[in-house]
């Protein structure tokens, strides 16, 4: 490559490219300081799903010991009642409600003893996952930090950058220039400017013409792959 121009150019995409890698760190962070974000709401929504279970299971044996002590105090009942009654089927009947009631105690215990060891067994497993999220979440709030830092030094550094890319502009041909910010518009990515190496062009990999692989040498004057309208040269 001999053209002054050529070389010009090829310096200003370099630190486009530079600028543009800025830009493109830089529109990234919000998104991935988002989904951290996520993962720790996700991961304290689950620490307050499973503390909200253990309360109602909390709450269900405290409704279970009520229910129980409702129990013990209908058989007190019961019995100061048989102490009155006259009557054998009365005495019965009393009888049957305090053996009844009696059951009902003993079934209401072992439900309230069943959920209680639930309730140690659940507490003991929450307190270990907790434990280990807690942590989880203390990394990710300093992934949060450090990306505020990244972004920061990346907010730094961009007025330098775009300062590179206006001062290389300055030193390029206007012609050259105006060819390479329409080449910027139509293709999606870098390289703008590129090499022809073996009938092939470096932008897209496609095989360039004779007509254009002759003209790439010419001074002076740009030229263009005949497949994807890049600034070429050999």
């Amino acid at each position: 490559m001999s053209d002054p121009q050529i070389e010009k150019l090829l310096i200003v995409q370099d630190r486009d490219s530079a600028l543009q890698k800025i830009e493109q760190e830089l529109d990234r962070i919000p998104q991935e300081r988002k989904a951290i974000e996520s993962l720790i709401a996700t991961e304290q929504a689950n620490i307050e799903a499973v503390r909200h279970a253990l309360k109602q299971k909390e709450v269900e044996r405290h409704e279970l010991a009520t229910e129980v002590q409702a129990k013990e105090s209908a058989i007190n009942r019961f019995l100061n009642q048989q102490l009155e009654v006259k009557k054998n089927d009365e005495y019965r009947a009393l009888t049957h409600q305090i053996a009844q009631s009696e059951q009902d105690v003993s079934d209401l215990e072992e439900r309230e003893i069943g959920l209680m060891l639930e309730i140690d067994s659940t507490r003991e497993a929450f307190e270990a996952e907790k434990a280990i999220i807690d942590a989880r979440i203390v990394e990710q709030k300093k992934q949060i930090v450090l990306l505020g830092e990244r972004e920061g030094n990346l907010a730094a550094s961009i007025d330098e950058a775009a300062a590179a890319v206006a001062q290389a502009r300055e030193a390029a041909d206007e012609n050259f220039l105006g060819h390479y910010d329409r080449v910027k518009k139509l293709c999606k990515r870098p390289p703008y400017v590129a090499r022809i190496e073996a009938h092939k062009c470096d932008g897209c990999h496609l095989r360039v013409s004779n007509e254009v692989s002759s003209a790439a040498l010419t001074v002076g004057e740009p030229s263009f792959c005949d497949q994807c309208a890049r600034i070429v040269y050999a």
